[in-house]
C-alpha cells in the first residue's frame, strides 16, 4: 500500500506508543496537523506490555519535577480523553529488605518531600492497612499516597483514539525506515509504504529509536532490556496500591488479576550493538548488576544480518520463565492467603534504555526539525502526560512547559551523564 504524500509542514509522529499517541494528542491541542506511523498497532511495543505503575516515589530527583506534573494530568485523563483505562490512585508501596535499601529509603524520603512528593516512611500496621496479610520480611517500608496506577494497553490507546478524532492520522502497519533530510533539517520520513513528507519529525520510536536517528546522522546511545511480566488468575480484593520489592512487584487490577514481576531488571540480549556501546552502559550495569543477566542467543545473529542491510522485522520479545516461576514464588510467600494462586499468562517487552537511565527529550538543532523523545528506560508509561505537554511545546518552537535541558541529546557526547540514581 502506497501512502499518499502529506502536505509539507505537518508533523510526523514515529511510533505508536504512548508517549506518541500523547504528543500527537497535545498537537492537536495546539491546532496543528500531524500524522502520527507505527509499525504495528498502537501499543503493541513497551507501551503495552509494561507494569502499569503511575510512580513518583523513588525516581531520580532530575525526573520528579515531570513526574509531579504527569501524576497530575494522570487523575484527570480518563474524563478528559473520554475513555477508561482504570485509573487507581491507591499509592505506591516500596519495602526495602536489607540495611543498606532502608538507608536509601530515608535518603530518598527527604528528598521526595522536597520535591512536594506525599511519601514517608510507614510502620507495620500502616503497611498490613495497605497490603493486609502481606509477610514479606522488610527493613524499612516507603509509602506514597498519591502514586497509581493504570492499564497500559487501555491508555496508550485512548491517547491515539483522542488524537484520532481531533484529525491526527494514523497509519498503523507501516515501518517508518529513514529519517528524511536536506539543506540542513528534516524534510520527512520514509516508510515501507512511501514517503511522508515534514517539517516536524518527532522520534518517539522507542526501542526502534537508534536505528532510525542513525539514519539522520545521530548516534543515541540506547541498550534493550528485555523485562518480563506475568498475571495471575482473577482473586479477592487484596490491594489499591502498586507494591515493590526485590525480587517482587505487583498490582491488582480491577478484574482481580495480579499483574507480577521480579521488581525490575531483566535480560539484556548481547548483539553487536551491546558491545559497541559497552564502555558507556558500564556505570549502568554496575548499579543494576544485581536485577540484570547478560544473555547470548539468537539476538545476536538477528542484530548482524540487520546491520549489513537484511530488513528484518524486531522479534517477539520471548518472556525469561524463571523469572515468572521466582515471581510467583515470592508473591506465594510474601501473601500467604494467595499460595494457591496460579499464573494465567506472561509476555515480555523491550526496555529502550540510557547509560543514565533518564530519557531523551530534545529538538536539536541539526538537523533542524527533528524532536527526539526517547529512551525512557521504563519510565515512559508514568511520565507521558507530561513529556507529551512538553514536546508539543518543542515541535511549535514554544517554551516547554516543564524544563527538559537535562534530557537534551547531547549530554553523552559532552559526558555531561552520570550512573543511573533512581532507587526503585
Amino acid at each position: 500500500m502506497h501512502l499518499a504524500r502529506q502536505d509539507a509542514g505537518a508533523a510526523v509522529i514515529i511510533g505508536g506508543g504512548i508517549i506518541g499517541a500523547a504528543v500527537a494528542y497535545e498537537l492537536v491541542r495546539y491546532g496543528l496537523t500531524a500524522t502520527l506511523v507505527e509499525r504495528d498497532a498502537i501499543g503493541r511495543g513497551q507501551s503495552g506490555r509494561n507494569w502499569g505503575f503511575v510512580r513518583q516515589q523513588g525516581r531520580s530527583p532530575a525526573e520528579l519535577p515531570l513526574m509531579r506534573a504527569a501524576t497530575r494530568r494522570w487523575g484527570e485523563l480518563e474524563e478528559e480523553l473520554d475513555a477508561s483505562f482504570d485509573w487507581v490512585r491507591g499509592g505506591n508501596l516500596a519495602l526495602a529488605t536489607d540495611d543498606d535499601g532502608a538507608e536509601r529509603y530515608r535518603t530518598w524520603a527527604g528528598i521526595g518531600r522536597e520535591h512536594g512528593v506525599d511519601t514517608a516512611l510507614i510502620g507495620a500496621a500502616e503497611v498490613q492497612r495497605i497490603v493486609p496479610g502481606l509477610r514479606l520480611p522488610y527493613t524499612a517500608a516507603l509509602y506514597a499516597a498519591g502514586d497509581g496506577h493504570a492499564d497500559p494497553l487501555s491508555a496508550t490507546r485512548a491517547y491515539a483514539s483522542a488524537a484520532e478524532r481531533g484529525g491526527v492520522r494514523v497509519l498503523c502497519g507501516h515501518t517508518a525506515r529513514a529519517i528524511v533530510q536536506r539543506g540542513g533539517r528534516v524534510r520527512g520520513v520514509v516508510t515501507d509504504g512511501g514517503t511522508l513528507d515534514a517539517d516536524v519529525v518527532v522520534c518517539a520510536a522507542g526501542s526502534a529509536s537508534r536505528r532510525l536517528l542513525r539514519t539522520a546522522g545521530l548516534s543515541l546511545p540506547q541498550n534493550l532490556v528485555r523485562g518480563t511480566v506475568a498475571m495471575t488468575e482473577p482473586v479477592e480484593p487484596l490491594t489499591r496500591a502498586s507494591v515493590w520489592a526485590p525480587g517482587l512487584a505487583f498490582r491488582q487490577r480491577p478484574d482481580g488479576r495480579l499483574v507480577v514481576s521480579t521488581g525490575g531488571g531483566g535480560e539484556v540480549d548481547l548483539t553487536l550493538e551491546t558491545m559497541i556501546q559497552a564502555r558507556r552502559f558500564l556505570p549502568a550495569f554496575r548499579h543494576n548488576a544485581r536485577r540484570l543477566r547478560l544473555r547470548v542467543n539468537g539476538a545476536a545473529l538477528h542484530d548482524l544480518r540487520r546491520r549489513f542491510g537484511a530488513e528484518l522485522p524486531d522479534p517477539e520479545p520471548r518472556p525469561t520463565y524463571g523469572r515468572v516461576r521466582d515471581s510467583m514464588l515470592r508473591l506465594r510467600e510474601a501473601v500467604p492467603a494467595l499460595s494457591s494462586v496460579r499464573c494465567e499468562r506472561a509476555w515480555a517487552g523491550q526496555i529502550d534504555s540510557t547509560p543514565d537511565a533518564l530519557p531523551v527529550v530534545d529538538r536539536l538543532p541539526d538537523p533542524a526539525g527533528l524532536v527526539v523523545a526517547t529512551g525512557f528506560s521504563g519510565h515512559g508509561f508514568g511520565l507521558a502526560p507530561a513529556i507529551a505537554e512538553s514536546v508539543a511545546d518543542l515541535v511549535v518552537g514554544a517554551p516547554p512547559r516543564h524544563e527538559t535541558g537535562t534530557f537534551r541529546f547531547s549530554r553523552f557526547a559532552e559526558g555531561d551523564f552520570k550512573a543511573p540514581d533512581a532507587i526503585l
